[in-house]
Order: structure tokens, then sequence, then C-alpha cells
């Protein structure tokens, strides 16, 4: 799928919805910008690399007691 795409007078592009849907984007997900031989390339960034801890609770499903974030910081600061 192809699209036209403007650029604003502050440098932004708008992807267009139906391409967003069909990369599973969405707002706050990271693209790297490329300059090819041919033109621009877009990509979009693995999330779990590009996102922040907290914008990823909740996505495992976990089912044992809450912890708070303090609570979970030794485990995720600990050396292997």
């Amino acid at each position: 799928m192809d699209a036209l795409l403007t650029l604003s007078s502050k440098g932004q592009l708008v992807i267009p919805a139906r391409l967003r849907q069909l990369l599973g984007l969405q707002p706050g997900d990271r693209l790297a910008l490329s300059l090819e031989a041919d033109g621009l390339r877009l990509v979009p960034q693995d999330p779990l690399k590009t996102r922040s801890a907290r914008a990823l609770i909740g996505c495992a499903g976990y089912q044992g007691p809450r912890q708070s974030l303090e609570q979970m910081d030794p485990a995720l600061f600990a050396q292997p």
C-alpha cells in the first residue's frame, strides 16, 4: 500500500490511519528514519526496546500479588 504524504511547516508527516493499523503502530511508537540512495526509509522499532518499563506494565498478564515499582526495582537491576 502506497500513500502520498505532505510535509507540514513544522516538518511533520502524518501516516494514514490504514497504514498505522496494518503496521500496528500506536501513538508514541518510535520509527527509525534513514536516508537511502533512492529516498527515505521509515522502520518501526521494536517496542520492547523503545518503550519504558512503565508502558509495559500489565502486558504479561501477571497473576500474583500486586507489587509496587519500588518492590520490582531490585529484581530489575539484579546482576545475573
